[in-house]
């Protein structure tokens, strides 16, 4: 896998040890309202739209990027990216999402109040 990949486990390890980690939620755009649950406290922000979002992304301490997306790609062009903005402590999650919640790591309701809904199949 590649360098700037990091395990569940490993961010488990991290946030027992005290280490404050920024999560990233990159969410397909098309996508953005079926999400029901995130990373606590993760800014959301849509995998085309990552540039717009660099002023609410802390520069003193680790980034921890993650998607629900079918491999790692999204998540790992997200970090490349903030890598090349001069964030040099970022890392995509191995296994996004999912492999986050079997860690037993927390999350939280996305959009508490948001009425939207996405309808499929018309």
């Amino acid at each position: 896998m590649d360098e700037f990949g990091i395990t569940a486990g490993e961010v488990k390890s991290r946030i027992k040890s005290g280490e404050k980690l920024f999560f990233v939620n990159l969410r397909h755009h098309q996508d953005w309202d079926l999400a029901v649950m995130k990373v606590k406290g993760a800014l959301r922000v849509p995998d085309d739209g990552l540039d717009q979002h660099l002023a609410e992304i802390p520069r003193d301490r680790p980034i921890i990027v993650y998607s629900t997306c079918p491999g790692d790609e999204p998540s790992l062009r997200a970090v490349r990216f903030l890598q090349q903005q001069g964030w040099n402590d970022a890392h995509f999650l191995i296994g996004g999402f999912n492999k986050y919640c079997e860690a037993g790591l927390p999350v939280e309701e996305v959009g508490v109040g948001n009425t939207s809904k996405k309808l499929r199949g018309l």
